[in-house]
C-alpha cells in the first residue's frame, strides 16, 4: 500500500450511541455504511469529556497533562508539535476542513474569539497555516450562536447572500428548536463541501493527503432545519432521566452538579464545595421537555451524516477509497439529560466519556464487525504518523492501533484513561477503564468510583466503600498508577551514560 491518504472526520458533542449501528431510532445510513465497510470499535473513549481538551489531544498524541489546555477557555500555544506538522514535513498535504477549537472562543484577543473571528476581510485572504495544517478553512461556535457565522463559514455565508443577522445570534445555550437557515447552506453542507475542494487540491499537488473534516454538530444550541427538525417522533426516542436514589451512593460533586444546572459556564471548584455561577441556566427537566430536545439532536446528527455521505461518495468517485484510510469519531459525548445531566463535563458516565469510533482500512479483510480492542482519542495522531511511514515523536502518549485498525482481534491497549481539571483549582478527576471494571479517582479526596461496567453499564451501584469488593478496588488503583507511569513514555533519546 502506497502512503495512504488519512481521512479523520469528526463530530462534535455526539453520544456513542446516536448511530443506526446501536440505535434503530436514528437514522445514520451513512455512517452505517462506512461501518459496514469498516469496523466499529465499542470501547473508544475521549481523553477529556470538553472541547478543547480533547480536540488539542487528537491534534498532538498528547494528553491535557501534557499539553496543558486541561479545560474550556485555554489556548493551546502556536508553535506547539503537533502530528499534521510532522506529516506536513514529510510530504502530506494536510488541512483543517471546519470547526479547531484549539483557543478559548471567548478571550478577545485570542484567534478562535471575537473580534478577531468577524474580521471577514481576514478570513478572505488567509488559508494557513494553522498548527501544522498546511491549509485551513475554520469556523467555532455552534448552530444560532453568533460565534457561528464568522471566521471562513461566514465569508462563505456572505458570498451566498445569506442574511447572517436573521439566522444567527441566539445565545441560549440549552435552547433548541427549528433553525431558519436554509439547509442548502448549513455548516454542515460547507464542511463538506471544503473537505472535498481540500481532497482536489491534494491531488493538484500530488501528494497523499491528510484532512481533518471538523463537524460542529451535535453541539448545542439544538437547532436544525427542517425537514429534519422535524424528522423524528419524541415517543419513539430514548426517555432519559435521573432514576429514584441514583445519587445516594455517588461523591457529593454528582448531586450538587444537578442542583446548580450549570450548564454554560465554569462552576467554581473546591475540595469542600461546589458553586453554580451567576450566569448558568437551568433546563425544566421533564420527560417531554427532555425528548424534544433530543428530536433536535437526532435531527442534527442525521443531517451531518447526510454530508458525510457527500465525502465518502467523493472519495470513491475520484478513485481514491481503495488507499484512504477513514476514521469518525467525535471529541466527547452529550449526557442529553440522562442521569439528570447535560451536555458535557463532569461527572463520570458513558454518555460523554465514550465516543463513536469507526475505522475503514482498506487493507482490514474483517469488515462490517464490531471490536472490543480499547481505542483513546489520544491514539489516533500517533497512529496516524505510523500508517504515514513516520516514526512518533518521543514526546507521544498514544499507542500505535494499526495491528488493531488491519485486525479487530488484535488489542494495542488493555486501559484508557479520561482527564478532567474542570478549572484552574486544584480539583481534579480521572477515570481509569480496565478490563470490565471503570474507577473514578480524585485529587485530595477520600471519596471515589467503582463500578462493573458490564453487570452495571448505567453506573447505578458504586462499589468503591464495598468491604467485599476492596480488594478489586486496590488491585485497579495499583493498576491506575502503573498506567499513569506507563502513559509518560519515552522522553529524549540517551546519547550518554553521564
Amino acid at each position: 500500500m502506497a502512503r495512504p491518504n488519512i481521512l479523520l472526520i469528526t463530530s462534535d458533542q455526539q453520544r456513542w450511541d446516536t448511530l443506526g449501528v446501536y440505535n434503530p431510532a436514528i437514522h445514520t445510513p451513512n455512517l452505517d455504511r462506512l461501518a459496514a465497510g469498516g469496523v466499529v470499535y465499542d470501547r473508544a473513549y475521549t481523553t477529556n469529556p470538553t472541547c478543547t481538551p480533547a480536540r488539542c489531544s487528537i491534534l498532538t498524541g498528547h494528553y491535557a497533562s501534557r499539553h496543558g489546555c486541561y479545560c474550556i477557555g485555554t489556548s493551546l500555544p502556536d508553535d506547539y508539535p503537533t502530528v499534521p506538522a510532522e506529516l506536513s514535513r514529510t510530504g502530506y498535504f494536510t488541512a483543517l476542513l471546519g470547526k479547531a477549537h484549539f483557543q478559548s472562543c471567548l478571550s478577545p484577543d485570542s484567534f478562535e474569539a471575537a473580534p478577531h473571528i468577524h474580521n471577514l476581510d481576514y478570513f478572505r485572504n488567509w488559508d494557513g497555516p494553522f498548527y501544522g495544517f498546511d491549509y485551513a478553512q475554520l469556523v467555532i461556535g455552534h448552530s444560532v450562536e453568533k460565534h457561528a457565522c464568522g471566521m471562513h463559514y461566514g465569508v462563505w455565508l456572505r458570498d451566498q447572500g445569506v442574511d447572517v443577522d436573521k439566522h444567527f445570534g441566539n445565545w441560549e445555550y440549552a435552547g433548541f428548536g427549528p433553525w431558519t437557515l436554509p439547509e442548502e447552506v448549513h455548516n454542515s453542507t460547507w464542511t463538506a463541501d471544503i473537505t472535498i475542494e481540500a481532497m482536489d487540491k491534494a491531488n493538484e499537488q500530488d501528494k497523499p493527503f491528510f484532512l481533518w473534516a471538523s463537524f460542529q454538530d451535535p453541539h448545542n444550541p439544538c437547532f436544525v432545519p427542517e425537514p429534519w427538525a422535524s424528522m423524528y417522533d419524541p415517543d419513539d426516542l430514548p426517555v432519559y432521566g435521573l432514576r429514584e436514589g441514583e445519587m445516594d451512593d455517588k461523591p457529593p460533586i454528582y448531586q450538587r452538579k444537578i442542583d446548580t444546572n450549570a450548564f454554560d459556564g465554569p462552576e467554581v471548584f473546591g475540595r469542600q464545595n461546589w458553586h453554580p455561577t451567576t450566569n448558568s441556566q437551568s433546563i425544566d427537566m421533564t420527560p417531554e421537555r427532555t425528548r424534544d430536545i433530543i428530536t433536535k439532536y437526532y435531527g442534527m446528527v442525521s443531517l451531518m451524516d447526510l454530508h458525510i455521505g457527500r465525502i465518502l461518495d467523493a472519495l470513491e468517485e475520484r478513485g481514491l477509497a481503495e488507499n484512504t484510510i477513514v476514521v469518525f469519531t467525535s471529541d466527547h459525548g452529550d449526557y442529553l439529560g440522562n442521569h439528570g445531566l447535560w451536555w458535557k463535563g463532569l461527572p463520570a458516565y458513558d454518555d460523554v466519556l465514550r465516543v463513536p469510533f469507526i475505522v475503514r482500512h482498506p487493507e482490514c479483510q474483517v469488515e462490517g464487525t464490531h471490536s472490543e480492542a480499547i481505542q483513546s482519542l489520544v491514539d489516533l495522531g500517533t497512529t496516524f504518523l505510523d500508517l504515514a511511514g513516520v516514526e512518533p515523536g518521543p514526546l507521544q502518549q498514544g499507542v500505535v492501533q494499526t495491528d488493531t485498525w488491519t485486525d479487530p482481534a488484535n488489542a494495542a491497549r488493555d486501559w484508557a484513561l479520561v482527564e478532567s481539571r474542570p478549572t484552574d483549582s486544584d480539583f481534579m478527576q480521572k477515570v481509569f477503564y480496565h478490563d470490565r471494571y471503570k474507577l473514578v479517582v480524585y485529587s485530595n479526596e477520600e471519596y471515589g468510583e467503582l463500578y462493573d461496567m458490564t453487570a452495571d453499564p448505567d453506573q447505578l451501584r458504586n462499589l468503591y466503600d464495598l468491604a467485599e469488593f476492596a480488594d478489586m478496588r486496590n488491585r485497579l488503583l495499583r493498576a491506575f498508577i502503573a498506567a499513569e507511569m506507563e502513559k509518560e513514555g519515552m522522553r529524549r533519546k540517551r546519547i550518554a551514560v553521564a
